[in-house]
């Protein structure tokens, strides 16, 4: 199953994916707690203390509830698109400059890094595993969860992610891709190494 994409350009390989923190999963489901919903919490929380202040400059309640809607509809599309927007990874390996250009989406701004392709010591495929903590409170939000008809299956089952790393040879390590074991994943592990020059495991 791939969650990423992979495309050559000439002499460059560009790696995105969406997929590249292994994360504890959140008790909060993913089907309930969209980005949607919490740009729409965001925007309704903004637009209320708006509204009791424009309540006491306007008289008419047509133009309180005009200066409202436009209030939440701007709230609502700019915390969309800059708050809770979708994270992405995207490595690019450029062999006619030998580096490897990193942007990673963070809280507001896109982080970038480069690295020479001189740097990397080796391309490596890794894991990292999430046992659950506080059984009593996983046994709590279930209960809830089954009463509203919301089950959130897997809290108190441990995960298991499979990720792509890139190791430079002063040991740090960037990790590209992250994807549960579950889910059997496909690495690009051979790809990238090919286009690094890279035959070590």
């Amino acid at each position: 199953m791939n969650s990423y994409r992979l495309k050559k350009e000439n002499n460059r390989l560009v790696f995105s994916t969406q997929s590249f923190r292994a994360e504890k999963s959140s008790v909060l489901h993913e089907g309930v707690y969209t980005k949607e919903f919490a740009s729409m919490l965001t925007a309704t929380a903004l637009s209320v203390p708006v509204y009791i202040a424009v309540s006491f400059f306007a008289d008419t309640l047509a133009l309180r509830i005009l200066s409202v809607i436009i209030l939440f509809v701007l709230s609502f599309l700019a915390a969309k698109k800059y708050v809770f927007r979708e994270d992405f990874l995207e490595a690019i390996f450029d062999r006619a400059s030998k580096t490897v250009f990193i942007k990673q989406s963070g809280f507001l701004s896109v982080r970038k890094e480069t690295i020479p392709f001189e740097d990397i010591g080796s391309v490596e495929i890794g894991s990292r595993t999430f046992d659950p903590v506080n059984l009593d409170g996983i046994q709590f939000v279930q209960k809830i969860s089954a009463q509203h008809g919301s089950a959130v299956p897997g809290l108190s089952e441990s995960e298991e992610f499979v990720t792509l790393l890139l190791k430079e040879n002063n040991g740090t390590e960037h990790t590209i891709f992250a994807g549960r074991i579950k889910d059997e994943p496909e690495i690009p592990l051979n790809e990238i190494k090919k286009v690094l020059d890279i035959t070590n495991a």
